[in-house]
């Protein structure tokens, strides 16, 4: 009778320490990017170079899986009930170098990373003090931006940080080798290594995975819907990248509000969403996604092709050029079908695909622009970057004041709202615990993912 008991358990037994986590393994991670530095300071700024980055540098403040604030390199943190004053206490971590992390380096960071910051910051023994004549309630998400990581320089001028990988091999644009941190402050990571090709179009990057070359991809959203299940998941973000149409200000055709508002009545959003985007993310009327303002709801501008057709019966010769990134099959289809939308209300435009490297040359523009924080003042701070409306938010700003300021651009219709849509990734079936941060990106950061071996596989 025992014997029999022990034998039906021993497969389940099994299965458990099959799948428990270990460590060992390389992760083998491809992307379209071909990022050039990991540096926190590096002027490219973007998704991509920001989740590399984090892999070796980490700010005081982390994001978790559900974008709020928690510990990095200060394990703590207070503040006055005004919100003007900050005190962040610096853990023991140390660099990849084997020294410790100071006070001195943390300030010295935060300056070369904010230029004109909206605080003062200042030492007070192992802890940084943040001072501001207005209130600033979003620090520690400001402060949990991946420029804002902390680092030291080498002798020989390279960036050191403190991360759970540090660099192995690096060849910007094309490749880089990380290796986990046996001193990381919290824990040694269960991976060994991480190998990133970069560079890589989707098409080979689908072919890496089918072929077990490779164990996290990029996904375009439209076809996560689409894609087999075997082996393999598709995780995905809150929508986290927003296309919008920014109208050249300069040019004679766009400064008439007629005309650009019967482009905005005329394209259908709803079908754009449940059509080419394949229900993922949502329909933008909007420049911050109702997860990150709160307010979202608040607009409901619809399609109106009567009222589009009054206004376009208004302007003359309505004939616009519309340019869209030539490499972003995503960003053809959407533009495309806003040419279709804009014919119904007797608007001509033109879609153009063009090298997004090269100089706009065309009435307006269909961009793609990547939400930098779920901050709503520095997320909508990087929309109108972008648009050309100019920053009209600061990180001190109230949400009275952010709605406020979304309301203006998007009333003067140089910039429309089209779609937020997530990221999305493929992982092949040897990726364990992946758990897939809502605000995108990868959770690699805190050293949780595991591989299992082939052999198990």
């Amino acid at each position: 009778m025992f014997r029999s008991i022990v034998a039906s358990l021993l497969p389940v037994l099994c299965a458990q320490a099959a799948v428990r986590p270990h460590y060992g393994g390389t992760l083998k991670v491809e992307m379209r990017a071909a990022v050039q530095s990991l540096s926190p300071s590096s002027t490219e700024a973007n998704a991509a170079q920001d989740r590399l980055s984090a892999l070796v540098f980490e700010p005081l403040v982390a994001l978790d899986a559900n974008a709020q604030p928690r510990p990095a390199l200060a394990f703590s943190w207070q503040h006055t009930p005004d919100y003007k004053l900050w005190q962040f206490w610096l853990r023991l971590a140390k660099l990849h170098d084997g020294s410790p992390v100071s006070v001195a380096q943390v300030l010295a960071s935060l300056s070369t990373a904010n230029p004109k910051p909206a605080w003062r910051a200042r030492a007070e023994g192992e802890s940084i003090i943040f001072e501001s004549e207005v209130p600033l309630p979003t620090l520690p998400l400001q402060l949990a931006l991946q420029k804002n990581a902390i680092y030291s320089k080498a002798a020989n001028g390279d960036p050191v940080g403190t991360g759970p990988f540090r660099v192995l091999e690096w060849q910007a644009g094309k490749r880089a080798v990380m290796v986990a941190n046996d001193d990381y402050w919290n824990g040694r990571p269960f991976l060994d290594a991480i190998e990133i090709a970069m560079d890589r179009p989707l098409r080979e990057q689908m072919i890496s995975l089918e072929l077990g070359r490779a164990d996290l991809i990029e996904v375009e959203v439209d076809q996560a819907r689409r894609m087999s299940p075997t082996a393999r998941r598709i995780v995905t973000s809150a929508p986290v990248e927003l296309f919008m149409i920014t109208f050249d200000q300069e040019r004679r055709a766009t400064q008439d509000p007629r005309l650009r508002e019967a482009v905005a009545l005329a394209i259908d959003r709803q079908a754009i969403h449940e059509v080419l985007l394949q229900r993922q993310g949502e329909p933008a009327f909007t420049l911050l996604p109702q997860w990150i303002s709160g307010y979202a709801m608040l607009f409901t501008a619809q399609r109106n092709l009567d009222r589009a057709r009054q206004l376009r019966n208004q302007v003359r010769n309505p004939s616009l050029m519309l340019n869209y990134d030539s490499r972003d099959a995503l960003a053809r289809s959407i533009a495309e079908r806003i040419a279709l939308n804009a014919q119904d209300a007797g608007v001509i435009v033109q879609p153009v695909g063009q090298n997004s490297s090269a100089r706009n040359n065309a009435d307006m523009r269909l961009t793609r622009v990547r939400l930098l924080s779920p901050d709503p003042a520095t997320a909508l701070a990087g929309v109108l970057a972008t648009s050309g409306e100019g920053a009209q938010t600061t990180p001190g700003s109230s949400l009275e004041q952010i709605y406020r300021a979304e309301q203006s651009a998007v009333e003067s219709f140089y910039v429309i709202p089209i779609a937020a849509v997530p990221e999305a990734f493929t992982l092949s079936g040897r990726v364990r615990n992946w758990s897939q941060p809502r605000s995108g990106g990868w959770p690699l950061a805190w050293g949780e993912v595991w591989v299992e071996s082939r052999e198990t596989n």
